[in-house]
Parts: C-alpha cells; structure tokens; sequence
C-alpha cells in the first residue's frame, strides 16, 4: 500500500488511503536535505487542516510541512463501522504513524501541536521515540487539563456559549492570514458564505463527539506513561508557546452573560474556576518542558488560545527554533 503521489516535492495536497479510509494530507515547502525533518501539524479538538494553512506557508520558506485532517474531518473520510472507541488518542497516534507510511514521508519529524492535539502528540512519542526529532505545543491540553476544572464545567461551558456571538475572536484580535486563508476557516466553521454540505457537518460534528468522549479516559491512558518524570526527549528541542486560554473564556463568559444565558449554580461554577484559571494554565504548559533537557517558553501576548491563527510567524519562528537545535545537536555527533 503506497500512495501514488510523490510528497517529496512542490505544493500538494490530496487523498491518501491507509486501507480502511482515505485520509486529507497537504504538503508545502523544499525538498528536505538529509537528515531534516519533515514538519508534522496536529489540528484541536474537531478542528481541520485549514487552521494550519497560514502557519504552513510561513513554514514552507524553510522546511517541508505536513498538514493533515484526522478521520471524519475536513476532507478526510469516516468509515461506516468508525466507532468512539475507534478514536482513542493512542489510535490517532497510530493513524497518523500509517499516514505518513504510505505517503512515504519518512522520520525524523518535528511535531507541531495545538490544543487536544498535545496529547496524541505524546501518544505519538511514546509509540514512536526514535522518530521524534523535537515537538512544539501550542497552548496544549496536557493529561491533567480535566483535574484541574470541576468535571461538568466543559459541558457548561458549551451549553452557556452555543448560539452566542463570538465574533469577538478574530475582530478584537484580528487572524494573521491571507483573506482566502481565513475564508477556508470561516467556511469550515459553517461561518462563512460557503458553508460545507450538510452531510459533511454531520460527518464532521460525529468525528468531533468521538474526540470529545475519548478526551478523558485518552488523557488518563497518557498518563500512566509519566513522561514528565523522565526527559523523554533528552536533547531534542522542545519550545511551548502559551496562549491566553483563560481570557478568552473570560470573554466568552462575559459574552454569555450578557445573552441572558445560563443558571446562577452555571455562573458561580465558571466564575470560580476563572478566578484560578491563569496559574493552572501557567503550571500545566510549563510541566511541558520537563520533556527535554533543551526546551524553552514562548509567551504569545496577542493571542487567545488559537495561537495558529493569530501568530503564525511566531509558530513558525518557534518551528525553525527546534530545526536549528536539532540540526546542532546531530552536528554534535559526528
């Protein structure tokens, strides 16, 4: 089983078949040198390629990206049989191995993470270690996210914020992307002019429950690995970018609030998890860097928690950071 289309080179981008489906990849940049590793993207929860369009082309300058859409979202298909138990993060890890098999596009990789994807990513390491040549977290989700919130607040969170006006998030901060970049996720959203067929949300809104229901029992299977009790990655780079999390529920919440939406024991909970919400943030990135004895923190100010929409130059500085550390490290070697 291999893929009929050459990855090595120029811009592409299409369908590629790990036997039970056929998933979306798009690939950008020159052709890499020996020893260079390909850049690999990992969308959040339920999101798709399109929110790493910007950060690949700002990576494309200087590296082979990777951009990908996991089972059932975006452009990739979802199998009849796809269960939620077929989604554990393990799996996507695996999924992802299978992927980048048949799309002969070998290791080393960097791994580029947002959100939910920091826990597949570390799935992937786990699976993979040799293979792994540096990982850069973007405001991730790491296994002990859900310990630190009460155990409903997501839920809430959703109930309290659906149908509300969040507009906020890209005309407060405005998205370093091209028009037609933003238009893509726009339209993924369902926000734009040109919304995807109904089927295709459906498709989408399935893939995006399984993720959701395996987000725990994923994160407590990746945490009897305790990889932050071993630097796992030795000198391989890691950089972790933090994105301001906490304040756009703040302003999510202020946004509810003045909708009329949610009961006063919904606001209480929210409001007191708020009040803790920036040093639990702060501590649960920073444990991050215990991944390797060559790893930095990156603050990105003007950011919410999309940090690859808003500042996707600085993603892509941190991106050639790990690159430039890898590459003295192997130097080191010889």
């Amino acid at each position: 089983m291999a893929s009929s289309i050459d990855w090595a080179v120029d811009n592409t981008a299409g369908l590629v078949s790990i036997g039970t489906h056929s998933l979306y990849l798009r690939a950008a940049g020159p052709v890499r040198s020996p020893g260079m590793p390909a850049v690999i993207c990992i969308a959040g929860l339920g999101d798709s390629s399109v929110i790493w369009s910007s950060v690949l082309r700002h990576i494309s300058a200087f590296a082979r990206g990777y951009i990908y859409d996991r089972t059932g979202l975006g452009n990739s298909e979802l199998p009849s049989d796809f269960t939620s138990e077929s989604k554990s993060y393990v799996n996507i890890a695996r999924e992802l191995r299978l992927l980048l098999t048949v799309a002969n596009i070998k290791p080393p990789y960097l791994i580029v993470m947002h959100s939910m994807a920091g826990i597949p990513g570390r799935e992937f390491l786990n699976l993979y270690p040799d293979d792994v040549a540096g990982m850069v977290f973007l405001d991730t989700v790491t296994e002990d996210n859900y310990k630190t919130r009460p155990e409903k607040l997501p839920q809430i969170m959703r109930a309290m914020w659906e149908g509300v006006d969040m507009s906020f998030l890209w005309t407060e901060r405005k998205p370093a992307m091209l028009e037609e970049e933003w238009r893509a996720v726009l339209n993924s959203e369902g926000l734009g002019d040109e919304p995807p067929p109904e089927e295709t949300q459906i498709r989408q809104r399935k893939a995006g429950k399984f993720e959701i229901d395996n987000l725990i029992p994923s994160s407590d299977i990746l945490a009897e690995k305790k990889q932050f009790d071993a630097t796992v990655l030795g000198d391989r780079p890691v950089s972790v970018v933090k994105g301001d999390a906490p304040g756009e529920f703040r302003k999510c919440f202020e946004k509810a609030i003045a909708a009329g939406k949610g009961t006063e024991e919904q606001r209480k909970l929210i409001r007191e998890y708020l009040e803790t919400a920036d040093e639990k943030q702060l501590f649960l990135q920073f444990k991050q860097l215990r991944l390797s004895r060559n790893s930095r923190m990156i603050d990105a100010r003007d950011s919410w928690h999309n940090i690859p929409w808003y500042q996707p130059d600085l993603v892509a500085r941190e991106v050639k950071w790990c690159l430039d550390e890898f590459e003295k490290l192997e130097g080191s070697k010889e």
